[in-house]
């Protein structure tokens, strides 16, 4: 065999390993987010929709961290965009990895990348993101679930509004 050959092969190796990590990533993405979907159409506090939260969330903890090289393509954007969104904390390394994300916030940021797009907004993404995921993460807050399921019941007390600018010491 020539060097010529041997070189080509070598370059034509990294190509199919990255195919197929990326098709290996799409597809668990894709099963996290349709058991996300189908957990949704579930009422809360369902043990359904616990379990299929808890399997989408084993989908994705079972996928080694991603390389940002498999990232790009997955967001639609370059590999230096990947690293600037990183460098600015919407995306994280993994524990351990400089060039590998943390899978649980690429699904995240890939989720959310996508609704913005099909709504029709292609630029500004990052501005666009840091505010949906940081209403994300307060949704997701144990304590708010909590007040939001008390609401849900009627369990909350009547207030007065008045009465309480009085307390607060804000009444006009």
């Amino acid at each position: 065999m020539s060097d010529a050959t041997d070189k080509a092969k070598r370059r034509a190796r990294p190509k199919r390993y990255r195919r197929s990590m990326r098709a290996e990533v799409e597809k668990a993405l894709s099963r996290a987010g349709e058991l996300e979907r189908i957990a949704r159409r579930i009422n809360d506090g369902d043990q359904d929709r616990d379990a299929l939260l808890r399997v989408s969330r084993d989908v994705l903890d079972d996928l080694d961290p991603v390389p940002v090289s498999v990232a790009a393509p997955l967001l639609e954007v370059s590999e230096p965009t990947v690293r600037s969104w990183t460098r600015r904390g919407l995306l994280l390394y993994a524990d351990g990895h400089d060039s590998r994300l943390d899978v649980r916030r690429l699904y995240e940021v890939v989720v959310l990348v996508r609704d913005l797009r099909a709504a029709g907004t292609t630029h500004d993404l990052l501005n666009k993101v840091w505010p949906r995921l940081a209403d994300n993460a307060v949704l997701e807050r144990p304590d708010l679930q909590e007040s939001l399921a008390q609401m849900r019941r009627g369990d909350g007390l009547p207030t007065d509004i008045d009465q309480l600018e009085r307390e607060l010491g804000i009444a006009d």
